[in-house]
């Protein structure tokens, strides 16, 4: 019976030593893993600009999910955006970040003080004391709008007020910020008499080049952008208009861009999809844009990211070894005497001399 509590103690001692191991490799170790696979962009020049990219992180909200469970998933979804943000900031040092829309996954259907309580979640995940410098665009979650939905005014003014009142429009007398609606087919451009001297960059939550139609063509007479980022798609693409060239960018490289090249000389216009960054979005390939700016010349990569939905399969398929080994074992060593029994007959048999 000793030798029995001694295995016991050396079974369970080892399923609560794999348990941390797991937890510390999921929970920890798996980011470092990520971030080793990002590349940094160093800067060649005075005029540096480094841009951080993020779209659609879709804080989750009450009303689509009430199950038991919501609330786990709520936080989950909250602390793995939160510690991928800060894993990238720290990465990255950028000299801004812009939010391409869908910050909200329930902002357009939401109350009042539902509203009041995801923007409290999202400014408690992306906050940063150093790196105040932003740029908001709405998407169709945020304000409606997806598939011909109503925009409403309010959706459109409390996004405004609790996001957009602070944001960035010209940076360093060099780069300006232009936000695209294409849900309400608009954009801003309050100074079009300085444009000329700035390098232009359009911020969309949808992706324009690819559709075509009246914005488009607005867009392009007016602003007459050097680059666009967008989202809404949850992928990572690159287009190039008047062509009909689509890039897939899913590998861990950095993409070179002469802006000014790619007007003057090829009269192209280029967008660049940033991914999703949240796992709850069903999608394999989950990350953040980085760009830099050094006068006309744009550096590009992806930060990737984790999938978490694989590390918490993990989470279950070890729950489901470790209940049934536990199992399997209880049965095993509640009836002792029939390995004594099993024992003795053995050691009887072996005990027959042989002729």
């Amino acid at each position: 019976m000793a030798s029995l509590r001694v295995v016991n103690r050396l079974v369970c001692r080892g399923f609560v030593v794999l348990t941390l191991l797991l937890i510390f490799f999921n929970e920890f170790l798996i980011y470092y893993m990520a971030q080793s696979s990002w590349h940094q962009i160093d800067c060649k020049l005075d005029n540096c600009t480094r841009l951080l990219l993020i779209s659609d992180p879709q804080i989750l909200g009450t009303s689509y999910d009430r199950s038991s469970h919501s609330p786990l998933a709520r936080y989950d979804s909250d602390r793995y955006l939160k510690k991928t943000f800060e894993r990238a900031v720290a990465f990255t040092q950028p000299h801004i970040i812009v939010f391409l829309g869908d910050l909200l996954d329930e902002g357009n259907i939401a109350t009042a003080q539902e509203y009041k309580q995801y923007v409290k979640r999202f400014r408690r995940i992306y906050q940063s004391k150093k790196f105040r410098k932003r740029v908001h665009v709405p998407g169709d979650n945020d304000i409606g709008g997806e598939n011909g939905d109503y925009i409403s005014n309010s959706n459109q003014r409390r996004f405004e007020n609790e996001f957009m009142s602070e944001d960035l429009f010209d940076y360093d007398h060099r780069i300006r910020f232009f936000k695209i609606n294409r849900m309400l087919l608009d954009f801003t451009n309050p100074d079009r008499d300085h444009n000329a001297d700035r390098l232009r960059i359009g911020v969309s939550h949808a992706p324009l080049l690819i559709g075509g139609g009246p914005l488009l063509r607005a867009v392009i007479s007016d602003l007459d952008p050097h680059i666009i980022f967008s989202g809404h798609w949850h992928e990572s693409r690159i287009f190039i208009y008047p062509s009909t060239k689509v890039i897939n960018f899913y590998e861990n490289a950095v993409r070179h861009f002469d802006l000014k090249a790619l007007k003057e000389q090829e009269h192209s216009y280029l967008e660049i999809m940033v991914p999703t960054c949240s796992y709850r979005m069903g999608k394999s390939k989950i990350g953040m844009g980085y760009a830099v700016l050094e006068n006309y010349n744009l550096s590009y990569t992806v930060l990737w990211q984790p999938n978490r939905f694989i590390l918490l399969f993990t989470y279950v398929f070890w729950g489901l070894f470790v209940l049934c080994g536990a199992i399997v074992y209880k049965m095993m060593t509640r009836c002792p005497f029939r390995v004594a029994k099993r024992q003795t007959h053995y050691s009887r048999v072996s005990n027959i001399p042989q002729f």
